[in-house]
């Protein structure tokens, strides 16, 4: 969706354009025919339109797409109004890929220095939120609201929270309609999961994605399951890196062959595998793997391993 919103950005604008100057030329008594909106401000008309959109509509996967389309339109908003230049980097991560991509500009974004000035930090912070949000992991996103108005209890952090809260009761209120728990959402499957259990939950869920991906019409959904794989391996990794390396840099590889997830996937495992003296039995195996990966024609025509 985002791919799709950054592809159609400037027919976006030039549409908004041409309504908003309609729409003057017929009231010429107010002598605005010749207003000139700034991108941020048609956004931010954008946002609204689809705020009300949303009220009108009473189909909850409906409602499910409408709302991340908003909260994609925010993050690009924010892009343009701040000149925080590791927001204007995330944003061109976001750029790339959509939703494997949303993972990748957390983990630059959480790589930032924390020595900026405390703007700098709240404005990341409330960046994250939105991503977090998108991820409908809504601690994380509450967490860095927070983490914004301690920053700067200004207006803007304060109003975004409350805003936040809001969103995230009607989602809630969604999923309880469909009889459904965000528990069980194949989105939120790692953030529930206790350490301990990690392991057999990932090796269990990966082999379910991977019999998914056996058929065109189910691939979307393993795709899906097969990222929360990927996110509890990363956490194992995290917390105890010599035991669960070669795990994680598999899924990794996996994520790309199974189910063309982003190249940078295959970067990321390429650089583990270099930095780690562990997975000496299947070394030669996932370097070889890599090789072959990278010689596909879709893995060639980005530009990560230029």
């Amino acid at each position: 969706m985002l791919k799709y919103i950054f592809k159609n950005y400037d027919k976006l604008l030039e549409s908004a354009r041409h309504s908003l100057s309609t729409l003057f030329k017929k009231d010429e008594k107010q002598g605005q025919s010749n207003l000139q909106l700034k991108p941020y401000d048609i956004l931010d008309m954008e946002i609204k339109k689809q705020e009300l959109n949303l009220k009108e509509k009473d189909d909850v996967e409906i409602k499910h797409e409408i709302r991340k389309k908003s909260l994609y339109l925010r993050l690009k908003q924010k892009s343009l109004y701040y000149t925080n230049m590791y927001i204007k980097r995330a944003q061109d991560i976001l750029s790339d890929e959509v939703e494997e991509s949303l993972d990748e500009a957390l983990d630059y974004l959480n790589r930032a220095p924390r020595n900026l000035n405390r703007d700098r930090l709240k404005e990341i912070s409330l960046f994250k939120a939105l991503i977090y949000e998108l991820l409908e992991d809504f601690d994380e996103a509450a967490k860095e609201y927070k983490n914004a108005i301690k920053y700067d209890s200004d207006i803007e952090a304060l109003s975004e929270y409350k805003a936040f809260v809001i969103r995230s009761r009607e989602v809630l209120s969604w999923h309880k309609q469909r009889k459904t728990d965000l528990r069980f959402s194949s989105l939120n499957i790692h953030n529930i999961t206790k350490l301990e259990d990690m392991p057999n939950v990932a090796k269990k869920l990966d082999s379910i994605a991977k019999y998914y991906a056996r058929s065109p019409k189910s691939r979307e959904l393993g795709k899906r399951y097969f990222k929360e794989v990927i996110k509890m391996y990363k956490k194992l990794y995290a917390n105890d890196p010599k035991k669960y390396s070669c795990e994680y840099i598999k899924s990794l590889i996996d994520g790309v062959e199974f189910f063309m997830m982003s190249p940078s996937l295959l970067k990321r495992a390429n650089e583990l595998l270099f930095n780690t003296r562990d997975c000496t039995k299947t070394r030669v195996y996932l370097l070889e793997k890599i090789k072959e990966l990278k010689s596909k024609r879709f893995i060639k025509k980005t530009k990560i391993f230029d």
